[in-house]
């Protein structure tokens, strides 16, 4: 995979966090990446490869597909219900290739727009700072997603990790710890 790839690297050390978040409310924590307001259906990229799109439809309802792909995979997921989340809550995907993590997903139902989601290696006191996707008129879901994938081909990401979400307080609302699919090297 080559195009845009950018590793968002930022500081997680307790309070200190979420007196960032307060002070810059819809930064990631210093990571510079603001909500990305999109139309429904609309294809967002996330890398040459691969997009992300929302739909009005349902619970959470969203697709991720190659670009080629893409509006049949908008049709398909017109007739599927979503994710059906649980207020304040996220959801957690992967996409993994060769033992490495390429690609962290999901959505969030949250009454606003979190501050940020943040994917937190295990043992490590920063996190990569997701991006995060909403519809215009639809408060209280959306996506996120970070692409791990760097020029080099490898992901930096390490096997175990956790997903953390911040409300616009700083607070965490949710955290999903993600463990290493059989097969993945130790330690990575």
């Amino acid at each position: 995979m080559t195009g845009n790839r950018k590793l968002h690297r930022t500081l997680l050390m307790g309070a200190t966090a979420a007196a960032l978040l307060a002070m810059a409310p819809g930064t990631a924590l210093g990571g510079g990446l603001e909500p990305l307001e999109v139309q429904p259906y609309a294809a967002v990229p996330i890398d040459d490869e691969t997009v992300m799109g929302l739909l009005p439809e349902g619970a959470q309802n969203y697709v991720i597909a190659d670009p080629a792909s893409f509006a049949d995979a908008v049709d398909h997921a017109r007739g599927l219900p979503g994710e059906g989340l649980g207020r304040d809550s996220i959801s957690v995907g992967t996409s993994v290739e060769q033992g490495e993590t390429r690609l962290v997903y999901g959505a969030w139902r949250l009454d606003g727009v979190p501050a940020a989601v943040v994917i937190v290696p295990e043992g490590a006191d920063w996190g990569f700072a997701a991006q995060i996707v909403h519809l215009p008129g639809e408060p209280g879901w959306g996506t996120y997603y970070f692409d791990a994938d760097t020029e080099g081909g490898d992901s930096g990401l390490p096997g175990s990790y956790t997903v953390v979400a911040h409300d616009a307080a700083g607070d965490v609302f949710d955290e999903v710890e993600v463990t290493p699919f059989p097969g993945t090297p130790a330690g990575r």
